[in-house]
């Protein structure tokens, strides 16, 4: 990540923020918001599809059928530190661990706020992480606390804290998402750069055979010439 994606105008380092809500359509203001002490060194994220691997018992070696796409898992760690050594900068998290003297009750707050399952929604709450290109929303599924280092009365002053987010579409967005990809609506679609019309047949019905009716049925004189920015209509289409 290039050093200008880190600092604001200002020059100020841009820390990666996790945005807490109890609606999974993550709309209006956030509940609470963490900035995190220090920024993560490295972040994986993690894409997975589910296969059906029941095969018969003598079958040759192959790929599964697919089921399903399990979505993706954004994994990072997020340090803690009561010491002070080399943190610079602003946060409510800094606040309360300087005036505790111990990194264990804002570790505990964040795993409340961001991982227990809340009473009146008997579930945790929906998350949206942003830092420089890095948005995704999900939930916390997995935490572990690491404490590295502690005081002569035994209080934590360091931790890290594994975390596995795991990312999340509310029903409403995968609703609008099948009928953007629906074969039973009229499309619309506005032609960019020289993209033929074969191309764009082809992005809507998974086939370029069908871009003859979609001529007709914008009047198109001549398809081999669409104007930059023009509205294209993809209708339904019996196959």
């Amino acid at each position: 990540m290039a050093l200008s994606q880190l600092f604001g105008e200002l020059g100020n380092l841009e820390k990666l923020i996790i945005d807490v809500y109890t609606n999974d359509n993550f709309s209006g203001s956030p509940v609470e918001s963490f900035k995190v002490l220090y920024n993560p060194n490295t972040y994986f994220i993690e894409y997975k599809n589910e296969l059906d691997n029941n095969a018969p018992a003598n079958a040759a070696d192959s790929v599964g059928q697919f089921k399903s796409s399990r979505g993706k898992e954004l994994k990072l760690d997020l340090l803690w530190d009561a010491t002070s050594a080399s943190y610079s900068g602003n946060s409510a998290f800094q606040s309360d661990i300087q005036k505790d003297k111990t990194v264990h009750k804002v570790i505990e707050k964040f795993i409340d706020t961001c991982f227990k399952i809340k009473d009146d929604t008997h579930q945790p709450n929906y998350l949206k992480i942003h830092w420089g290109e890095l948005t995704f929303q999900g939930m916390l599924t997995a935490v572990k606390v690491t404490y590295t280092l502690f005081d002569n009365t035994g209080k934590p002053l360091r931790a890290k804290t594994d975390c596995t987010f795991t990312s999340y579409t509310s029903l409403v967005e995968q609703s609008n998402e099948l009928q953007r990809s629906s074969p039973d609506l009229t499309h619309y679609r506005n032609v960019e750069g020289d993209s033929p019309l074969p191309m764009m047949t082809y992005n809507i019905y998974k086939t370029d055979r069908y871009y003859l009716e979609v001529a007709k049925a914008n009047k198109l004189n001549n398809f081999r010439k669409l104007k930059q920015g023009q509205s294209i209509s993809f209708p339904p289409i019996e196959k």
